[in-house]
């Protein structure tokens, strides 16, 4: 090799190597002389690091730092000025070696495709590259790579879902949503992020990391939220805030299920929780509003088969406006 300087350029600047040219640059690595390398970094730092398309992996570039480190020795103090200089072009060796590592999941090589899948009027189960769980709810949309990558688990979330992440410890799962940030390593959690007004995460079991995207304050907001517990992002007051949500917590996990089994719950909770997953409004008169209920709905029930059983347990009447898509119960009692 007549010229290695021009030889690591080359490679620099190779958007994909072989495996010869993979089994040279360990070799040179392994050697007690990096200054062409040291060389080029300072020279391709001097032009436009941002310009440049590199090729090199991740751990590569970390073992090409460590080898610079290692074996490029910090100079005698006895010249100020050399310090600095040398410095500077270990500055611009770590640069652009970094920029190296960072390139390659950046520029150089495609992205994983992504796959989107959105919701109009039902809701879908999605089974992710790790085996999390996702039920995502209509009108929502949820963005994930074909393949996670080692560091970190991430999907973009614009709507309403209910996670159920699968363990690892060493690959951190994050949703990313409009206000907030969500973090966990296996948990089960519903997240409301619908509109640029407040975001909201409810835990049913483990605990989850949420960053609010906040602006007025230069400091982010993080809180650890445990099971039965929410954490509510309000854009307006830029404020995040913990709160107790056990009711909360309870209905996503029957709703997860798929089945809501109630034994002697007030029909004021059944009503609500009816409300929530069928989007409708439901009135009732107010004498019966504390009535003891008992009875299951599954999740693939039409709205007025679970009313109906309602109406039977409490000698009471349904009445169904079409064209608001309300109901109101009526009569019965609590016997």
């Amino acid at each position: 090799m007549h010229n290695r300087k021009e030889y690591l350029r080359h490679l620099l600047h190779t958007e994909e190597w072989t495996i010869a040219e993979r089994e040279w640059m360990l070799q040179y690595l392994d050697g007690n002389d990096l200054s062409e390398l040291e060389e080029i970094a300072a020279e391709e730092f001097d032009a436009d690091l941002l310009s440049v398309k590199h090729t090199l992996d991740r751990k590569l570039s970390e073992k090409l730092l460590k080898r610079i480190h290692k074996d490029i020795p910090v100079p005698p103090v006895s010249s100020g000025r050399n310090i600095r200089v040398y410095s500077l072009r270990i500055a611009a060796a770590a640069a652009i070696l970094l920029a190296v590592g960072i390139g390659y999941y950046r520029f150089s090589r495609q992205a994983p495709p992504q796959q989107v899948i959105s919701t109009t009027k039902e809701r879908k189960v999605i089974t992710l590259p790790d085996g999390s769980l996702v039920s995502l709810e209509p009108g929502s949309t949820l963005e994930y790579p074909q393949q996670f990558n080692r560091e970190k688990r991430e999907v973009n979330l614009n709507g309403e879902a209910f996670f159920e992440v699968a363990h690892n410890d060493k690959q951190p799962f994050v949703i990313h949503s409009p206000l907030i940030n969500t973090t966990v390593l296996a948990t089960s959690f519903n997240i409301e992020a619908r509109n640029a007004k407040e975001a909201r995460v409810v835990v049913v079991t483990g605990r989850v990391q949420v960053l609010a995207k906040g602006e007025a304050d230069s400091n982010a907001q993080a809180m650890i939220v445990t099971a039965n517990k929410s954490a509510v992002y309000n854009k307006m007051t830029d404020h995040l805030e913990m709160k107790d949500a056990a009711d909360d917590a309870r209905f996503y996990a029957q709703k997860r299920t798929g089945k809501f089994m109630y034994k002697g719950v007030p029909l004021e909770k059944v009503v609500n929780d009816l409300e929530r997953y069928y989007n409708t409004t439901i009135e009732t008169d107010k004498r019966i509003r504390s009535c003891a209920f008992n009875g299951d709905f599954d999740i693939d029930d039409d709205l007025d088969k679970a009313l109906t059983l309602i109406a039977i347990s409490l000698n009471a009447n349904i009445h169904k406006d079409s064209s608001t898509n309300s109901y109101r119960i009526t009569g019965g009692s609590c016997q």
